[in-house]
């Protein structure tokens, strides 16, 4: 107690120090001064990653109709000439959506302190504004990092397309509130899924067929859609990880909030890429067999009669192409599309071409700095999985080999090559782990 209490009495004589200092130079230090004088002597520095914090965007004025809910914190305003019906449709949609949030667990947004008109969470039918999320800004009486926000909506042509539209603006509006330095891509992906979740579609211009139809984007950061395509990640993770539904997604969001004490810009660690990967740790799993699961997972979508609640979101069309076919042996194929960070890419061969050969083996060659994953799948002539062989995934060196043993109910080889990075992605930060790979496949000597 007697070293507490002489700590304190350096402080305190410190900050009198300082105090007469500033009077002699003629500034004086107000509450708020004083506040950060005493913070920037007791706390220590955060030497991490920081983003900007989101630039607050002066509401829409010309947005004079308002409806606003009976039941929930919620208005949605309007350009003149937007139909009540419209604006009906919009709040009813984020009624239903804000009592399926309150069922899953999801918070509130913190009061925006009457700046549309009320404490309400605000939508605006307006074309002033470009689509999306946008920030008042930052509260100061927050523990978490925090964010006052509103959604901005484009008056939608057709009120079949309004519902998820008008859930995925407040979806997007919400979760820049909870975490304001997480990417807008992690975002877009997790407003995509919610709005799945809550109305079976998958909201505004999402595209997780455009990501399907690239697999060799990375999950967020490059994702199509601007991070849309992140959805079909999200759907899988929760799937394989949900106690209850919902539960893993909403919890790791939980799980990325961070506290900014000092200087300049927000923290951004953790992230959600970190908050995932420790939430999978935890559970026993790792996130690498996560990556390389869905990768052979989202294959079969459109190819067989095979049902899996992980990609329930995405329909039939939303296939996967052929990234390259093997059309003799022995062969060899150069990746023509590198691999951005848990990007994969699909070979296929026929058994025209091996004919009456039982006894193949497959090399993986890929570029250094990041870890491979190599899986062979066997398909019969449905397309239905008969068996597979995976490598184990790649290390300091590159490669990885497998040895495939075929019969005749065997019509289709597929390799699934897939670029498992060297650490985690940043959706703040440009594609770093982005690599090419090269592979041969032989008849094994007789």
């Amino acid at each position: 107690m007697p070293r507490v209490k002489s700590n304190l009495v350096c402080v305190v004589a410190l900050f009198a120090l300082q105090t007469q200092i500033a009077q002699a130079q003629g500034d004086l230090l107000d509450t708020d001064g004083l506040a950060e004088a005493i913070v920037s002597m007791t706390s220590r520095v955060w030497t991490g990653p920081r983003t900007p914090a989101p630039e607050p965007v002066p509401r829409p004025d010309a947005a004079s109709q308002r409806m606003c809910s009976p039941y929930a914190l919620l208005c949605v305003h309007a350009d003149p000439g937007v139909s009540q019906r419209s604006m009906r449709i919009a709040l009813n949609a984020l009624e239903r959506a804000r009592s399926h949030l309150d069922v899953m667990g999801w918070p509130w947004p913190i009061s925006d302190g009457d700046l549309g008109g009320g404490p309400d969470l605000d939508l605006y039918l307006s074309r002033a504004l470009a689509p999306d999320a946008y920030s008042d800004g930052m509260p100061a009486w927050t523990y978490f990092d925090r964010a006052s926000t509103f959604a901005v909506l484009r008056p939608a042509p057709a009120d079949g397309s309004l519902e998820a539209c008008a859930t995925a603006a407040y979806a997007d509006a919400l979760l820049m509130g909870m975490d304001p330095a997480e990417a807008r891509t992690w975002r877009r992906a997790t407003a995509a899924w919610l709005t799945w979740e809550l109305t079976g579609q998958l909201g505004c211009n999402a595209t997780p067929h455009r990501q399907q139809a690239e697999p060799y984007r990375s999950w967020v950061a490059g994702a199509a859609g601007d991070g849309t395509g992140g959805a079909i990640l999200l759907s899988y993770l929760s799937a394989r990880h949900d106690a209850v539904p919902g539960q893993f997604v909403r919890d790791v969001w939980g799980l990325a909030s961070q506290r900014t004490w000092e200087g300049t810009g927000l923290r951004a660690d953790p992230d959600l890429w970190s908050a995932i990967q420790t939430a999978v740790d935890r559970s026993g799993d790792r996130l690498v067999d996560n990556i390389e699961e869905l990768a052979l997972l989202r294959w079969f979508v459109g190819r067989s009669n095979r049902t899996d609640s992980a990609i329930a979101l995405l329909g039939p069309d939303a296939m996967v192409p052929i990234t390259r076919e093997m059309k003799r042996l022995p062969t060899r194929i150069v990746a023509s599309q590198p691999l951005a960070a848990f990007g994969s890419s699909y070979v296929a061969m026929e058994s025209s071409i091996w004919g009456e050969e039982r006894r193949l083996r497959a090399w993986l060659r890929g570029e250094y700095g990041v870890h491979w994953s190599f899986v062979a799948l066997q398909l019969d002539a449905r397309g239905q999985e008969i068996r597979r062989i995976a490598a184990p995934h790649s290390r300091t060196t590159p490669s990885a080999y497998v040895p495939i043993e075929l019969d005749d109910a065997t019509q289709t080889l597929l390799f699934v090559v897939t670029n498992l990075a060297n650490g985690l992605p940043d959706a703040d930060e440009p594609e770093v782990y982005e690599r090419a790979f090269e592979l041969i496949v032989d008849r094994v000597d007789r």
